[in-house]
């Protein structure tokens, strides 16, 4: 058996790039979540047990924050030399989005907006910012955060990024005209939409733009890929809605007034 305070196991988890930006608590969360799950909160684990532990927090995260395929130094790189595509393709979404990223601006164009928020933002403010736009970006990734500070900075963007836990909706978002929730409700709430109303509900945006996968985590495109749920809940509230599809992904433009 070996002793393996919090601190070293957080410590340990967050050992991989794609995790260091995640804030301590929220592992320790993860962490306390699994325990839970076993009845028992041990202060020893034996090396399977350790190594179980690990394996089940991280793949927590891993559906959480997203997939990352390039540490913080790279991006910091991309964008200190302009390369804001290049930036684009090292998060797994926004990759696959890039090529569909000009017909979202074209929405956004329409609607004739001035501000944004942006929830569960990982990397979309810098393909969809522009100094013309005030723009909020909020998501749990803290390295992810200073990295779009930075880039509003270098271009002048008015707005700003900051932490915020889609899964605990309870502190005040900054007002915007437009409310962006990309591939986020389908990870922070597995069973029902109880949390997704809440939050739709709370939205100080006239306009949401939600987006969903239509593809299966192996890839192959989904059998059903519209929400019914999502479409029946803007009826229900007396919202209206339109569909825009993607390859990848099928988006409900909401008009909540």
């Amino acid at each position: 058996m070996v002793y393996m305070p919090f601190n070293e196991i957080i410590k340990e988890i967050k050992n991989k790039p794609e995790f260091r930006g995640i804030p301590d608590e929220i592992v320790k969360e993860f962490i306390q979540k699994y325990l839970n799950l076993q009845k028992d909160f041990p202060k020893n684990f034996s090396k399977s047990e350790k190594k179980s532990l690990i394996k089940k927090v991280r793949a927590e995260l891993h559906a959480l924050s997203g997939r990352f395929q390039a540490d913080i130094k790279k991006r910091k790189r991309l964008l200190e030399e302009g390369k804001i595509e290049e930036l684009l393709k090292t998060h797994s979404s926004t990759k696959e989005r890039l090529s569909f990223y000009p017909e979202l601006k074209k929405v956004i164009e329409k609607l004739k907006i001035n501000s944004i928020l942006d929830l569960g933002s990982g990397l979309n403010p810098f393909a969809l910012a522009n100094p013309n736009i005030t723009y909020y970006a909020a998501d749990i990734n803290q390295e992810e955060l200073e990295l779009i500070n930075n880039f509003f900075k270098k271009f002048n963007i008015k707005g700003k990024a900051f932490f915020y836990d889609l899964r605990y909706p309870e502190e005040e978002l900054p007002k915007a005209d437009l409310c962006l929730f990309f591939k986020v409700f389908d990870i922070i709430e597995k069973k029902g939409h109880k949390l997704a109303e809440k939050i739709i509900r709370k939205t100080p945006s006239r306009y949401l733009l939600i987006s969903f996968s239509t593809r299966t985590l192996s890839g192959r495109p989904m059998n059903h890929p519209q929400r019914g749920w999502i479409e029946q809940l803007a009826k229900r509230l007396g919202f209206s809605f339109e569909i825009i599809k993607s390859k990848n992904e099928i988006f409900y433009l909401i008009k909540k007034y």
